[in-house]
This record gives C-alpha cells, structure tokens and sequence, in this order.
C-alpha cells in the first residue's frame, strides 16, 4: 500500500473546505454523510465548517452499491433513509470518493425529487475516471486516479483498513 494523502494533509485539507462551504452557503442547509464511507468525512467535514463559523443540521442515509467488490454492482440500494424531511432546504451529500457516481447520482436525485432546495456534494476524493452518471463534486479535498484502489479514510477493502487515519492505494 501506498499513503497518497496523509493525515495531516486531510486535516489542513479540511480547513479551507469547511471556509470554503461556510462562505457558499452560509449556515441553514442540511449536512449528509452518506454511509458507510463517507461517515469518517462526514464527521470531519462537520467539526471543520464549524470551526468555520458553521453550524448545520447533520442526518445521514445508508446506501450500497459495492457490497464485498472492488466494482459497483451497478445497482444503488437504500438501506437506512433520512430522520427528517429536506422539504426547501439546501443539502451537502459528504461522501468518501466519487468514482462511477452511480451512489452520489442516486442520492442528489433522491433529494431533489424531495423538494431540496439545492443539492452540492462534497467528497474526501474525486477520482479522475469516467462516471457511469452526470455528477461531479461541488467540493473535493483531493483526486486520486482512475487504477488507485482507495482506502483508509472511510474507504475499504471488503470491510477492511475502513479506520486507516489516512488515504491510501493498493
């Protein structure tokens, strides 16, 4: 394994993406970790926009489209829904890494059709490869490309290395 990002490059990262969404879109909008990657993100990215003067809602939806695979399955599940409603309200989906964007598709089109005011998406990496959907991140801390097997960070390797402080490939 290799450390693409380490982390006290994820940790300086961090500070200018929680100013950065502080600065766009103020402190009324709905901050959505989608799990189970993006939960290490997810938490970090909140605690930053609110060093950041921030202080959002924080919800979370549960999806899969990896299973025990290092490839999307093609197909996103939903397996734990929103606690409340996003009816008018401006939503930022946190998410590990935007590779096919099949997750993040499904997740922005899922908000919108529940009447959010806005959709942005924010992730730890934006994988330089072709997407299997039209997404791209309003907000990303880093790239990676399209050969490195990510993890660390929230990202795993079949329920594995998921705790790693730091971002790396195999």
């Amino acid at each position: 394994m290799r450390t693409l990002y380490t982390e006290d490059q994820i940790a300086g990262r961090l500070v200018t993406l929680g100013e950065k969404i502080v600065a766009d879109l103020g402190t009324d909008f709905v901050l959505i970790p989608i799990l189970t990657g993006g939960f290490v993100f997810g938490a970090d990215l909140a605690r930053a926009i609110n060093r950041a003067g921030g202080d959002c809602f924080i919800d979370t939806l549960h999806l899969a489209s990896y299973g025990d695979k290092h490839t999307s399955s093609g197909v996103v599940k939903l397996l734990k829904d929103l606690t409340k409603p996003i009816e008018g309200k401006t939503v930022l989906l946190a998410d590990d890494v935007l590779d096919s964007g099949r997750s993040l598709y499904f997740a922005a089109r899922l908000m919108e059709e529940r009447g959010a005011a806005g959709v942005k998406i924010a992730v730890a990496v934006d994988k330089q490869t072709g997407r299997a959907e039209p997404v791209h991140a309003d907000y990303a801390a880093f790239t990676a490309g399209p050969d490195d097997f990510l993890v660390g960070y929230g990202m795993d390797d079949a329920g594995q290395k998921r705790g790693l402080p730091f971002i790396g490939a195999l």
